[in-house]
């Protein structure tokens, strides 16, 4: 035995294998069963299950709604229909939902195609939904084909799906270059580019002159009649502002009017208010002067009478003899 052998000198190395047991399985078995313990290796591994929008996703069925006459200035509504919807008479009520037609007092009634054929049955709806064509809703007027957009209508007869696209852009490219290749052989045919100076040269030459004259022309007419018509509208406004100032003026001077009325009316008010309290005070001291005067008198004539009294007699008094005879008054 080495002396520095770690597995017989420790308890806890002695009890750890460093090396894991392999389950004895194949070389194409997985890693997790290779590692598995022996726990867990009699468990059979389960997926995660299926859920109501996993099943909806992979197996549902989505339309894409439009309402009639109103598929060119109007959105679309994505509804996702439940499994549990196999008829028409279930699907209407959940479209009348989601497209919110009861706040406008429509009521869905029928479904279209983008071509006008109305749908019928359950599987033609579901049947037009898996190549992802436009369904038209319908409430009850008749199907209106001059709303149905270019693009919705050519996919559809195309027969929908993925590739209606690129066949629509590929006959879009054939027509487009059989559009040019017409063009070329008019142009070529009328001359231009066979001869530098032909007739049909020289007389595309002078068209093009004279169209950029008329062309020339038309905008100095349009640019006039902006001017003209932004004068008459500053002249209009400059009228307006006039009048309102006007208006204005006459305002200010009614209200300066009446303001002057006010107070020349509390003017007066106030000096008939001034002439009443100098009256009330003239009239107080009228009645106590004359009060004063009243009791002046009544005072002068009291000491007058008492001094006529006591001048008699002291008259009395210096007639009497010095004889000594008592006198009686």
């Amino acid at each position: 035995m080495p002396p520095n052998d770690p597995t017989k000198t420790n308890k806890f190395f002695a009890s750890y294998d460093s090396t894991p047991e392999l389950a004895p399985t194949g070389g194409d078995a997985s890693l997790f069963d290779r590692y598995a313990s022996p726990s867990s290796a009699g468990r059979t591994r389960r997926g995660h299950s299926p859920t109501r929008t996993s099943r909806l996703r992979a197996t549902g069925t989505k339309l894409t709604c439009y309402l009639n006459t109103e598929c060119d200035r109007g959105r679309a509504t994505v509804i996702h229909l439940p499994e549990e919807c196999d008829t028409l008479g279930e699907v209407l009520p959940k479209i009348q939902h989601h497209m919110e037609l009861d706040k406008r007092m429509l009521y869905a009634a029928e479904m279209f195609l983008p071509s006008g054929e109305k749908i019928l049955t359950y599987p033609q709806l579901i049947e037009a939904a898996a190549l992802d064509t436009a369904i038209i809703i319908g409430c009850g007027e008749p199907f209106d084909p001059s709303t149905i957009p270019f693009d919705i209508l050519e996919f559809h007869l195309q027969g929908g799906g993925r590739e209606a696209p690129q066949k629509v852009k590929k006959e879009l490219a054939i027509k487009r270059q059989q559009f040019a290749a017409e063009r070329a052989e008019t142009v070529r045919a009328s001359g231009h580019g066979v001869f530098p100076n032909s007739a049909a040269v020289v007389t595309a030459r002078s068209q093009t002159v004279e169209n950029n004259r008329q062309q020339a022309a038309h905008m100095r007419h349009e640019y006039m009649e902006q001017l003209m018509f932004r004068a008459s509208q500053q002249q209009e406004l400059v009228s307006r502002v006039q009048q309102n100032n006007a208006m204005h003026k006459l305002e200010r001077n009614e209200s300066k009017a009446r303001r002057k009325q006010y107070e020349a009316a509390r003017l007066a008010k106030i000096e008939d208010e001034k002439k009443v309290a100098k009256e009330v005070v003239r009239s107080k001291k009228e009645a106590l002067s004359n009060r004063i005067a009243r009791n002046a008198d009544k005072v002068k004539a009291d000491y007058e009478m008492n001094h006529s009294k006591s001048s008699q007699r002291r008259s009395l008094v210096n007639k009497l003899p010095k004889s000594g005879q008592e006198v009686k008054l």
